[in-house]
């Protein structure tokens, strides 16, 4: 099976479970109007639509034409991108509308007592349902190297939500041992407030991460994965050995597609050409075992 067809069936795997906890946040989120479960809900929704976008995705960024002859992977790094930046807009978005019901409260004594019995059940099943998907992404991803950006951005996001939902359940629970005359009886009106904030704060990170990897991508940065890059320059040095000294090795990654570019010496009436294409062809040959997208140019300096 090619890198595109794992990549594309993870993706598929992940839709139809993403469509299961969408419907069920949207159900639990109307009985409870909890505004933590909310961003639980809404984080799943725009997973499941993001999953549709990035088959398509997938499909599409290997096809060449006269404009693009390498294939349009610069789309993939584009999707984490844009996914990271929606994620980091509904974690602020949440922040300032459980603010102002926080502040409602604290500053004019108006609020509503949550409803928090549905919801512990209901966050057991998604976080099992989050870790397992994410764990799928994870385990798909590796089987073609690490190569996908978009299955490394939708295995941190779905990690997020898993996240999100533990907290969320755990939160609901110990606020329902809460008595109401109590000190801490202030919890069952604004609960969700010190939730969403507390998982914000803990989850912040991974989007920012993402969206930084991706625009190193865009922009033509060398590769960041020191193990993908160990990887390329053991297999240059065996092949070239001693017959053809290398200087420096510059490896590019943009979504699926890698592009090594090889400084040696510049002392070509020593190599013969038709060595170089010979090696060239070997480690291309090898590199594209693991790696399905794989362009190799020599420069000499």
């Amino acid at each position: 099976m090619t890198q595109k067809k794992v990549e594309q069936r993870a993706f598929m795997v992940g839709l139809a479970m993403n469509l299961l906890m969408g419907s069920l946040g949207l159900f639990v989120y109307y009985l409870t109007q909890i505004q933590a479960l909310f961003v639980d809900t809404y984080f799943t929704i725009m997973t499941l639509i993001s999953g549709i976008a990035a088959i398509m995705i997938s499909r599409f960024s290997v096809k060449t034409s006269k404009r693009f002859p390498q294939g349009h992977f610069m789309f993939e790094p584009m999707y984490a991108a844009f996914k990271s930046s929606m994620t980091l807009i509904l974690l602020t978005t949440s922040t300032i509308q459980v603010s102002q019901k926080a502040y409602q409260y604290f500053v004019y004594h108006k609020g509503e007592l949550l409803d928090l019995t549905p919801i512990i059940p209901y966050e057991i099943v998604m976080v099992i349902l989050c870790l397992t998907i994410s764990l799928f992404y994870s385990r798909q991803n590796r089987k073609i190297g690490g190569a996908s950006t978009m299955l490394s951005a939708e295995s941190k996001s779905t990690r997020i939500d898993s996240i999100m939902c533990g907290g969320i359940g755990l939160a609901a629970f110990l606020v329902l041992l809460i008595p109401k005359n109590s000190s801490l009886g202030f919890l069952l009106y604004t609960g969700d407030f010190f939730v969403t904030v507390l998982l914000v704060l803990f989850s912040i990170t991974t989007p920012v991460k993402v969206l930084k990897n991706a625009f190193i991508e865009i922009c033509g940065g060398r590769l960041i994965d020191e193990k993908i890059q160990n990887e390329f320059e053991v297999c240059l040095a065996k092949h070239l050995g001693r017959d053809i000294k290398m200087n420096e090795c510059h490896i590019y990654k943009t979504g699926m597609y890698f592009s090594i570019k090889v400084m040696i010496d510049d002392t070509s009436e020593k190599i013969n050409a038709a060595l170089l294409r010979d090696k060239k062809s070997r480690i291309l040959e090898e590199l594209q075992t693991y790696y399905e997208f794989v362009h190799l140019e020599f420069v000499y300096v």
